[in-house]
């Protein structure tokens, strides 16, 4: 759970950087309910932990995503959270490296690697139940 003042500090990454889905942070009580950093919800929280740690530039677009999840939808809905994710990690790193640091490409790559897996198993976590509560 991340503090309030976590909380507003992603808040201005997030419109300094223009990232889809930003606005979903303001409502600071959800964000501090729902946001768990890397990974789905069952995972240990040392393990989220420990991919946050390894990929912090990621996590910002991984809060944002566990809003849209928890908004749930439709089918199209959770392909367009995904998107999202992915389109808000490149963005992460684009920010944090410079165009010739290696590190932006390997970011960039888990991120990708993320995607696929968020694509063939995050229908497990998606709320699917409340249709159109989480359309774009």
């Amino acid at each position: 759970m991340y503090s309030l003042n976590e909380i507003e500090k992603k808040i201005q990454l997030a419109n300094e950087l223009n990232l889809s889905g930003a606005a979903l942070l303001e409502d600071t009580e959800r964000a501090q309910q729902v946001c768990n950093g890397i990974g789905a919800e069952w995972m240990p929280s040392w393990l989220r932990w420990l991919i946050g740690f390894l990929f912090p530039t990621l996590v910002l677009a991984a809060d944002i995503h566990d809003i849209r999840y928890y908004l749930g939808g439709s089918e199209l809905d959770r392909k367009n959270a995904d998107d999202e994710m992915l389109i808000n990690g490149i963005l992460l790193a684009r920010n944090r490296y410079g165009k010739f640091d290696p590190r932006r490409y390997v970011v960039v790559f888990v991120m990708l690697q993320f995607y696929f897996k968020l694509r063939d198993f995050g229908s497990f976590a998606w709320n699917g139940g409340s249709e159109n509560d989480g359309a774009y």
